[in-house]
């Protein structure tokens, strides 16, 4: 029985060795890397100020009867194809997007900023993943619109992945944590929004104060406007979980256009159209402006 014990014991110790061995050697082959993958994070940020910005004005276009469409960011990248130099602008937003995948990565993996192994810290880090995860989907999809030169938005995907979740053992009950999820980014966005907690991240230099005070007003309403949808899409998908229905789940296409059937529709559909364009400005802006520390905290 000793034996045993001491033998999981040296397991143990040779994962965790071969862990900390691991890591060092991701910290090492990234700090090297570190100048090319800060150029990429900060390509990432304009492609994601560019997506959301065409989200924000496709909407703002409906709620002002000039065209437009309530759609999301496929739906974005697919008017952006038939502008003129369209594919080669999807190619470099799909170099960006990669990019911004990597960053959030590394924010997850690595911890430049410092978020730390406690429980706040690794919830906002598996955020940084799924964020990358959903990043990178979004850089495969560009890439293929540009080589093929049409393709059509994933219909209902959102249908689709609560049906999943609801298939599964206590299915309802995972689609309500979901939704719980949603909500709690939800608030965190707000909150971040209301104090401009955004701002300890940038370095804005040469800048006159009342410059600063407008981008900062412009960070605000983009990141509350993000906030607003996020707390729908986390509404809806309680909703769904409530009812047992994957058809009461909802992407921001379909919120943009519940928003638009509500009294005075038009009017909550230009103001968080408005702040999604807002948000797509303020990605611009960190493009330039954000501090991204590459490299990992010492562990």
């Amino acid at each position: 029985m000793a034996d045993l014990k001491h033998t999981g014991e040296e397991l143990a110790s040779h994962v965790k060795s071969g862990v900390h061995r691991a890591q060092q050697g991701a910290r090492v082959a990234t700090e090297h890397a570190a100048p090319g993958l800060e150029l990429l994070a900060r390509v990432g940020y304009a492609s994601k100020g560019v997506v959301y910005g065409a989200v924000g004005l496709l909407a703002l276009g409906v709620a002002l009867g000039r065209g437009g469409a309530t759609t999301d960011s496929q739906g974005a990248l697919i008017r952006l194809q038939d502008i003129p130099a369209g594919s080669a602008l999807l190619w470099l937003l799909a170099a960006g997007l990669v990019g911004y995948a990597l960053w959030q990565l590394i924010r997850a993996v690595l911890d430049p900023e410092h978020q730390g192994a406690g429980a706040k810290g690794l919830v906002k880090r598996a955020g940084y993943g799924l964020s990358a995860g959903a990043n990178a989907g979004l850089a495969f999809f560009t890439a293929q619109l540009a080589l093929r030169g049409d393709m059509a938005r994933q219909q209902n995907s959102e249908d689709q992945a609560a049906r999943t979740v609801l298939n599964l053992p206590a299915g309802q009950l995972l689609l309500g944590v979901v939704g719980l999820i949603l909500l709690g980014i939800a608030a965190n966005q707000l909150y971040i929004a209301y104090g401009a907690k955004f701002m300890k991240h940038m370095a804005f230099h040469d800048m006159g104060a009342r410059t600063e005070q407008a981008l900062s007003r412009i960070g605000q309403v983009g990141i509350a406007a993000r906030g607003v949808l996020m707390l729908l899409i986390g509404s809806f998908a309680l909703v769904a979980a409530w009812r047992g229905q994957a058809s009461q789940a909802a992407g921001m296409s379909e919120v943009l256009t519940w928003l638009r059937e509500q009294a005075a529709g038009n009017v909550l559909l230009g103001a968080v159209a408005l702040g999604t364009l807002c948000y797509g400005v303020w990605c611009v802006v960190q493009a330039r402006y954000r501090r991204i520390r590459i490299e990992g905290g010492a562990g």
